[in-house]
């Protein structure tokens, strides 16, 4: 194991692979672990066995201090935060999927979740579309993507190995970019419940000086 961390060290160091090169192998290599152990579960398997494990540890804890209130209150609290802990898989699998429905006429058709408004009255929560809100919080970013993709099959030198792996990595980091955009979107406050549409014109606004200074660099340098 530590030859093999050895080698993959060496490889990065040395200067004679083009930096580019370097970094683009680097962030697919990132993410291809990534999506491995999310798969195969390396890393939740450590995450559920460390988890067990400290639990147990303040169970024992708790029969120690069970006299002492102030502890058994102070233990439980303890206990309560490591148990609500999740694993980022676990956070991945529990989003809904199916909002990225392209067909739904508008959020308010779905029901999350009753909001009580007295005895008499319910009101469903609508939920905005997933499809909508990546596509308006990311769309420029979504073109550059599919630029990307298609740009190694435009011929020499785009179709050269470092260039597609640079592509690759270039697109890896984007998807990242558009699922922190999307992220930030979610938290702004749903406009209007009877036109979820007023938040994805929003959407698509804000990313506007997002684009202008990405336009302003390039053109500055």
């Amino acid at each position: 194991m530590d030859k093999i961390l050895d080698r993959i060290l060496k490889f990065f160091e040395n200067k004679s692979i083009h930096f580019g090169l370097r970094t683009s192998i680097f962030i697919i290599s990132i993410f291809v672990l990534t999506i491995s152990d999310y798969y195969f579960n390396f890393s939740y398997d450590y995450h559920l066995n460390n988890k067990i494990e400290k639990l147990e540890s303040i169970d024992n804890l708790k029969k120690i201090y069970k006299t002492d209130s102030l502890k058994l209150a102070e233990l439980t609290d303890l206990e309560n935060r490591i148990f609500k802990r999740k694993h980022y898989s676990d956070r991945l699998r529990n989003l809904d999927l199916n909002q990225i429905n392209i067909f739904k006429k508008s959020d308010t058709t779905e029901i999350k979740s009753p909001v009580i408004k007295n005895e008499n009255t319910t009101i469903n929560k609508p939920i905005r579309s997933l499809f909508w809100m990546v596509l308006t919080s990311g769309y420029f970013f979504i073109i550059l993507i599919i630029g990307l993709i298609i740009l190694p099959f435009s011929g020499y030198p785009h179709n050269e190995l470092k260039n597609v792996l640079g592509a690759i990595a270039a697109i890896i980091i984007l998807i990242g970019i558009i699922s922190f955009l999307t992220w930030v979107a979610y938290r702004i406050p749903i406009i209007s419940s009877s036109r979820p549409y007023f938040n994805y014109i929003l959407n698509a606004i804000l990313q506007a000086p997002l684009i202008y200074l990405i336009f302003w660099w390039n053109k500055k340098d």
